[in-house]
């Protein structure tokens, strides 16, 4: 195939995630998702990630390589470029694990709670980090996570390019659904912040001065540490399925099977091991996909780790979104499953109407509802 066929494929494959991604997220199919199916839009977001993760598992098994380099860099120039896409992917975790909610962002809460008959998750918006100057930060940190390779090849140019394009495009469309989800309760934060860069000059404070919750998922790193412990043995076991890199198609579909694997039995592990540590059910879910997200960030990096040490080159970035996407959502669902009962302690379902003449019982306290973000989305 000649090369600029090649690229033609790959800017078709990458236009493609950008036109099924914000397709799903538009307002008009979730209304119509909605009067269909009774789903909501926080619900909805579910299979939005898990349209994202098989994409992208595709796209990647079809992906058009070149040999043709843009850019090879040596000495300081490439420590430093590999610095910087290395703290890209960092930062990307770390917006996930401390300044967002993961399982309210990619929809694993609101899937649990019509599993367990809990109320849907309210748009509670969090200043935290980042955020209280980017709305978008987890976009802004693509930039980096594509842009800066020590060695950059045609077809990862065209990847870069057309990616964060869609990326700003995106980011735009994400911020007129929340104008219209939420209204005048969302204009001050988006007066106060920059869409994906920082308004240094129009506000350097950002949004200091707005009143806004902070998050409670980390008020006990400790609770956090078994995620961590088993997202190693995730990654030991990433490397033993898949080996220390995922290139070719075959690759693609043992990444999938992987990610599959290590939800099922990453989450049943914690959903057995981990307690809950808040009364309110709402938290509890905050705090579970949060320590379920942290194993699958660990996998995927001591996946990398093992595959740098063994080969002296990181694996293919194709792999790392699957693998996390699948290990995240579907990890805290069966982390839930794995003991429903004791994930379902603090709710109390609501009593029928007695009929006449029946003694009426003491009323339960309503069921407490879970919270999600305003833009509560890694790339949405």
């Amino acid at each position: 195939m000649e090369p600029s066929v090649q690229l033609l494929v790959d800017t078709l494959l990458v236009l493609g995630f950008g036109i099924q991604h914000s397709g799903l997220a538009t307002l008009r199919v979730k209304r119509v998702v909605k009067a269909k199916t009774g789903m909501e839009a926080l619900a909805w977001r579910s299979v939005e990630s898990l349209a994202n993760v098989v994409y992208i598992l595709v796209a990647a098994s079809l992906w058009q390589h070149t040999d043709d380099v843009v850019w090879q860099l040596s000495g300081v120039p490439m420590v430093v470029m590999f610095v910087l896409a290395v703290a890209s992917w960092l930062w990307y975790w770390q917006l996930h694990l401390f300044e967002y909610d993961c399982g309210l962002a990619f929809g694993s809460t609101t899937l649990v709670a019509q599993v367990a008959g809990a109320q849907g998750p309210k748009l509670i918006s969090w200043k935290v980090g980042s955020r209280r100057w980017i709305r978008f930060p987890v976009h802004t940190a693509f930039f980096g996570m594509f842009f800066c390779l020590p060695t950059m090849t045609t077809d990862l140019l065209v990847l870069a390019v057309v990616l964060n394009i869609y990326n700003v495009v995106g980011s735009i469309l994400y911020d007129k659904r929340l104008i219209a989800l939420a209204g005048d309760a969302y204009r001050p934060y988006l007066d106060r912040t920059g869409l994906i860069f920082p308004p240094v000059y129009r506000n350097p404070k950002g949004a200091a001065d707005l009143e806004m919750p902070s998050p409670q998922h980390w008020r006990k790193p400790s609770m956090h540490l078994p995620g961590l412990v088993v997202g190693i043995g995730l990654g030991v076991l990433y490397h033993f399925l898949i080996g220390p890199n995922a290139v070719t198609p075959l690759d693609m579909l043992k990444a999938g099977g992987a990610g599959l694997a290590g939800a099922v039995l990453t989450g049943l592990l914690l959903g057995r091991v981990l307690r809950p540590h808040a009364p309110d059910w709402g938290q509890q879910q905050t705090d579970l996909s949060t320590t379920v997200a942290l194993n699958a960030a660990t996998g995927v990096v001591t996946w990398a780790t093992i595959g740098w040490i063994q080969t002296g080159q990181a694996p293919s970035f194709a792999a790392f979104l699957p693998l996390w996407f699948t290990v995240q959502y579907l990890g805290h669902v069966f982390a839930f499953l794995a003991d429903r009962r004791k994930w379902s302690v603090s709710l109390v379902p609501v009593e029928p109407a007695p009929n006449a003449g029946e003694p009426v019982e003491p009323a339960g306290r309503p069921v407490p509802a879970a919270t999600a973000t305003v833009g509560q989305a890694g790339a949405r």
